[in-house]
């Protein structure tokens, strides 16, 4: 089984070294190396987290977009406390796609009980306003 955890490190490195397409180019490689079902391979999340932090990073929302739609496969293999629906819905707020950004985030929201966004940008919690008279969390 492939030690995804030992892998990342060398991404770190090349992030922290601002090698942001390097990263990727890494990530892809570590992917790509994961027998089916990746879903199965310990911590193979965290590529799907750290290639979205990366694309976003360099502005490469479709980049960003390709991974993030592959998060909520994971659902089943990880507590499902929406992480997969904010990762979705971040990345669709920041391609605009608000109707989207909306709906992932409103259910990571309601998994999450308002948890996700804790330490988040503002931005992603207050796209999600509920109608007048109703109380946000």
């Amino acid at each position: 089984m492939a030690d995804v955890m030992m892998q990342l490190g060398g991404v770190g490195e090349l992030y922290n070294r601002g090698d942001y397409p390097g990263g990727l180019l890494r990530i892809g490689e570590i992917w790509d190396s994961i027998p089916e079902p990746k879903t199965d391979t310990p911590n193979s999340y965290l590529l799907l987290e750290y290639a979205v932090k990366i694309a976003m990073q360099v502005g490469d929302l479709d980049e960003a977009w390709r991974w993030a739609l592959l998060a909520p496969a994971y659902n089943r293999q990880r507590q499902d406390l929406g992480e997969a629906e904010f990762l979705v819905g971040k990345v669709a707020f920041e391609r605009g796609d608000m109707e989207v950004a909306r709906n992932q985030l409103r259910i990571a929201d309601e998994k999450s009980r308002g948890r996700i966004f804790l330490g988040e940008d503002p931005k992603y919690k207050a796209s999600i306003t509920f109608e007048a008279g109703t109380r946000q969390r």
